[in-house]
This record gives C-alpha cells, structure tokens and sequence, in this order.
C-alpha cells in the first residue's frame, strides 16, 4: 500500500490509528500459522497500526483487532472448524464478524454473522481489505 492509500485510509477512520504497527514477526508467524498468504493491503494496515477499534465514516464502526489475536481468537472458538476457509480478523458492533475467504482464488473479505456461525450464512462484502473499509465508510 503506498502512502496515498494510507492516507486515504486515514480519511475513512473517524478515530486516529494507533501509534503503534505490528512487528514483521509478527506478521510472519500469523501468515505461517495460517497457511494462507494474507492480502497485501491488510498487511500494509497492520504495519501503520495494530489494529482499529472504531467508526469508520459517519455510520460504520468496526474492531479489527490485532494481529495477536487473530489466531487465539480463531483457536479458541473452533472458528477454523465451523467456518472452514476463512479467518475472522475483524468484527462489528453488533458483534457480527468480517472474515477473510480463502476458499477460491484471493482472499476476499466476508460478512459472517455469529448466529448462526455457519458458513452457508458467509456473505460476500468486498474483493479486498481496501475495500473492505470503503464500503464501510459508505454504508
């Protein structure tokens, strides 16, 4: 992502980022116990700031949290399981999560709704992370 894409990012968030990005190991250990390449732009977000917990233009709010606890979080609720091929790494706040798709091609990004937490119920919401947060800034 280049410095015109953050600042764009930085545009859509009505909550300043964190002062503080994720580690490069970090991020490699979340992408080795994935399995999955993660999208680009996502990566770019975590580096500038470890994660959002706030609106995103004047009606979208979201929690994407940090990289440590993508994979607990996943873990932890056998998420993995239920929901084969995608990784929850955000959610909102009626407590509903945004997922990554890896199931064909790009990861993509998703709606799931936690109940029922199933992947029949996975919505398509954008192609990409960057879009992903636009499409929440307009809805």
């Amino acid at each position: 992502m280049n410095p015109v894409d953050i600042a764009k990012i930085r545009k859509m968030l009505m909550a300043p980022l964190a002062g503080v990005g994720a580690s490069e190991t970090a991020l490699s250990a979340l992408t080795a116990e994935l399995g999955h390449r993660l999208p680009d732009d996502y990566l770019e977000f975590l580096r500038q700031s470890n994660g959002y917990h706030g609106e995103v233009g004047p009606n979208g709010f979201v929690n994407i949290w940090p990289v440590e606890d993508v994979m607990p979080t996943n873990a932890a609720n056998h998420f993995r399981e239920w929901i084969p091929g995608l990784v929850l790494f955000a959610s909102n706040e009626s407590g509903d999560f945004y997922a990554f798709d890896f199931r064909q091609g790009p990861a993509s990004v998703v709606f799931v709704p936690a109940i029922p937490l199933r992947l029949d119920h996975a919505a398509e919401f954008s192609p990409s992370f960057h879009g992903f947060l636009e499409r929440l800034a307009q809805s």
